[in-house]
């Protein structure tokens, strides 16, 4: 608090009113959205809410109050519709609850989708323009302070392009990386990793960098970010790591029984810091989860294999806080609620919480251009506020 006193008194800010401690107890203890608002104050308030370790101090109690990012896609108006809703607390006096979303506003042209989570309070959009094939452009936005960096664009030569974003937390740096797969038909359009640290006060450039494994993938299935690194699964019994920081990519083996490198109903997560895969089976109401704990030999543990009764189709995008599987279905009915499941490894039981506010009414889908049904929708767990500027 001493150096952040230091700091904007030196930069030429006072204040004779309120005390620099006391204002920046009373901003700590705003909404994110008073906060946004309140930057044009004058230039201390400015200089306060933008500073590292105001931005350090506001995103710890982000941490404590994380929420989850719903995607909805309408197929009519091709236009993404992003919320968010707290996650809700293991509570043993209550099987169900009800969370009320809060709608995002992404501000983005249509044709942009979101299929990928937050990362540190940040998300990457990739954009889809059929009838352009080669232009796919990508962009990185913060949902709570709604600031969009657009990053250069790139060429795939009609080659699948995956994108994921990364954080660094040593050097503090989000960095996308691009994977374009290998195009069999033509060997002049071989499989390359590109990487391009987000910024919009510098100039940003797509990076080639060499996969000195020598080995080779044709798809990629999810993906999540823990401690520096992005993890991806390939296929073939590997998963994909890349550190963010050194920029380096290596393979990891996973069990062949396993499942975890392939299916779509495999994802990966963090499991109390560690990597981990789930694989469920809605048809056969089984799960099993494999958590990664030996680097040097490779080794993954079996967990559990547990008989489950799934509420009809499901899919699942990660763990939440308390350590549950996040369960839900994609598709989005306007007319019927929409329910989060979440399951408890530990208590082998299911808990469900309905998310309301997702525009549910005729009038704020026909303002925002909402058909009856919306085609697919995802939910991310782990989303956290941040108000730092890139």
């Amino acid at each position: 608090m001493e150096y952040l006193q230091q700091s904007l008194l030196h930069d030429g800010n006072c204040t004779r009113t309120i005390p620099l401690d006391l204002l920046v107890e009373i901003l700590y203890l705003l909404p994110t959205k008073s906060l946004i608002r309140f930057q044009s104050v004058s230039k201390l308030w400015f200089s306060t809410i933008h500073s590292k370790i105001f931005v350090d101090l506001f995103l710890t109690r982000s941490k404590a109050r994380p929420r989850l990012l719903i995607s909805m896609g309408d197929y009519g108006s091709k236009e993404c519709f992003i919320f968010s809703a707290p996650e809700h607390d293991n509570n043993d006096d209550y099987k169900s609850s009800t969370v009320m979303a809060r709608y995002e506003a992404p501000n983005l042209d249509p044709g942009y989708y979101l299929n990928s989570g937050s990362v540190n309070g940040f998300v990457c959009f990739r954009g889809v323009v059929p009838w352009l094939r080669d232009y796919n452009p990508i962009t990185v936005y913060n949902p709570t302070t709604r600031q969009i960096v657009k990053l250069p664009d790139v060429t795939p030569n009609g080659r699948k392009m995956y994108t994921r974003l990364g954080y660094d937390p040593v050097e503090d740096q989000y960095k996308v990386l691009c994977v374009m797969m290998l195009d069999n038909k033509s060997r002049n359009n071989p499989q390359e990793h590109l990487v391009c640290t987000v910024s919009s006060s510098e100039k940003q450039e797509w990076r080639k960098i060499e996969n000195t494994t020598g080995d080779s993938y044709h798809s990629i299935y999810g993906e999540i970010c823990i401690d520096g690194a992005i993890y991806y699964r390939v296929g073939k019994s590997r998963i994909v790591k890349f550190n963010v920081r050194s920029e380096k990519i290596e393979f990891i083996k996973t069990p062949k029984e396993s499942h975890i490198s392939t299916t779509h109903h495999s994802i990966l997560i963090n499991y109390n810091g560690k990597l981990g895969g789930v694989h469920y089976l809605c048809t056969g109401n089984l799960m099993t989860l494999w958590v990664f704990e030996d680097v040097e030999k490779q080794e993954w543990s079996r967990m559990a294999c547990i008989p489950c009764t799934w509420p009809g189709h499901v899919k699942s995008k990660g763990v939440i806080h308390t350590g549950e599987l996040m369960l839900f279905n994609p598709w989005f009915y306007s007319s019927k609620p929409f329910y989060i499941c979440y399951y408890d490894f530990n208590k082998k039981s299911i808990r469900k919480a309905e998310i309301r506010g997702l525009m549910m009414d005729g009038d704020s889908r026909r303002i925002h251009g909402i058909g009856e049904t919306t085609g697919e929708k995802l939910c991310f767990p782990g989303h956290i506020e941040n108000i730092r500027f890139l």
